[in-house]
């Protein structure tokens, strides 16, 4: 199991803009939709101006690699770099981290979770 993580820093203002996008274009389930996504989420940060959390945990790196090539996704970005600080891009922060350890529903075993 995979956890990719990507950091988010919307322009001043843009905060309630970009929870918005993510729900109305259905972010998280389109997701979670495809195959190898176990769960993903927004994570709204505790401070003020700190950057947003997207995290997401797949089977596998050629799950996550087949969300990265979606074209629905990549029909989106455009919107979305419109509400950030430099746009989505790869250097802005983030990446793939292999889980060793978890517990709880962190786990992505949907069994253990219920």
């Amino acid at each position: 199991m995979i956890r990719s993580v990507l950091y988010l820093r919307p322009l001043p203002g843009k905060e309630g803009d970009l929870e918005e996008f993510y729900a109305r274009h259905g972010v998280l389930n389109r997701a979670l939709s495809l195959p190898g996504c176990h769960g993903a989420a927004l994570h709204r940060p505790a401070e003020s101006g700190g950057p947003y959390l997207v995290t997401a945990t797949w089977t596998g790196e050629s799950d996550y690699q087949q969300w990265l090539g979606d074209p629905w996704r990549q029909r989106i970005t455009g919107e979305l770099g419109d509400l950030l600080d430099g746009g989505p891009r790869a250097d802005q922060g983030g990446g793939l981290y292999t889980i060793v350890a978890a517990a709880g529903d962190e786990t992505g075993d949907e069994e253990a979770a219920q």
